[in-house]
């Protein structure tokens, strides 16, 4: 997977970041980058806590104050316009007010900050949003649960329950039989198999809320307070791939 990445050191000199020799670095010779209020020093350097990384560091001088300025990016980046954002995302903690203002301008500076949804965060948070989701009524979750156990008694630990929603219904399938009620949210548009094992293991929590959430994120599906590890996508629900 890194791979496909960019080497963060091969980004730097298109930010305008140039060869400084002062720059104590793995890969010589380091770089730096004048804001005029600070010189920015990048350096490839091993850490014990976060292993080989980039890290930059300088002095921001304004006439009121003067700050350390640290902090650090990972090797390989998804791209330059994440590379320019994330920096610029550092240098805004730094900020007199909400967000850092050099002396002298850099054309590239408000164009990263306009990317801040391609921050690994940004996009996680907005990949758990959008994750298959809906809201079903406590009542019927229960009872499906009920009837879902009373079917998994009555097979073998290797048969799979493929979970599905389209807007409306939530259904259950296990083995020939199908167990339906409503449901409420965006139709989820891959189904998701679940070994008749792993449900089996139903922890002793109660359904407290008249409506309960039922989401799948990172192979993992959420019944109200149930969570079970193993969630696999299939457009058809017979044949799947790993959720990512």
């Amino acid at each position: 997977m890194n791979e496909a990445k960019t080497p963060t050191w091969n980004l730097l000199p298109s930010l305008g970041f140039q060869p400084d020799g002062s720059v104590y670095s793995d890969i010589r010779p380091g770089f730096s980058l004048d804001f005029g209020n600070l010189k920015l020093s990048a350096a490839a350097v091993t850490s014990p806590y976060s292993g080989e990384i980039i890290l930059f560091g300088g002095v921001f001088a304004t006439p009121r104050t003067i700050a350390q300025v640290q902090f650090e990016l990972p090797r390989r980046m998804e791209s330059l316009e994440q590379c320019a954002a994330w920096i610029v995302w550092n240098l805004d903690q730094y900020g007199e007010g909400p967000v850092f203002r050099p002396s002298r301008n850099l054309a590239w500076l408000e164009q990263a900050r306009q990317n801040r949804r391609l921050l690994p965060w940004v996009m996680s948070h907005a990949e758990f949003d959008s994750r298959p989701q809906c809201t079903v009524g406590r009542d019927w979750l229960r009872l499906a649960l009920k009837e879902l156990h009373e079917q998994l008694a009555l097979l073998t630990d290797d048969v799979t329950v493929v979970f599905s929603f389209d807007g409306a219904i939530f259904s259950i399938r296990c083995n020939t039989k199908v167990i339906a009620f409503p449901g409420e949210g965006p139709p989820w548009t891959v189904c998701f198999k679940v070994k008749s094992e792993t449900l089996r293991q139903r922890p002793k929590r109660r359904l407290t809320r008249e409506y309960v959430g039922v989401s799948i994120w990172k192979s993992r599906i959420e019944l109200g307070p149930w969570s079970y590890e193993g969630a696999i996508g299939s457009v058809d629900g017979s044949r799947g791939s790993e959720v990512q």
